[in-house]
């Protein structure tokens, strides 16, 4: 889990996600409670696949990174 210690447009406090999640409980299978998350997930299934999932990957391993060298610094 990462460690959030702001709430930004993109990313809603704890609170302000939970509230809008329970919300969505029993409507859907999908939950994308918070409404920039909605449009992220529409635009995302507007795009081809392997364009989403290249981007997928390119995030993913940019947050690997990130935490691999801020475990490395800690060993030191």
């Amino acid at each position: 889990m990462a460690s959030i210690k702001k709430a930004s447009l993109l990313v809603p406090s704890a609170d302000t996600y939970a509230r809008a999640a329970l919300r969505w409980v029993g409507h859907e299978p999908r939950c994308t409670p918070y409404w920039l998350h909605s449009i992220i997930w529409w635009l995302a299934n507007a795009l081809p696949e392997p364009f989403v999932d290249a981007y997928r990957l390119k995030f993913s391993l940019g947050i690997r990174k990130r935490g691999q060298l801020k475990d490395s610094r800690k060993k030191e």
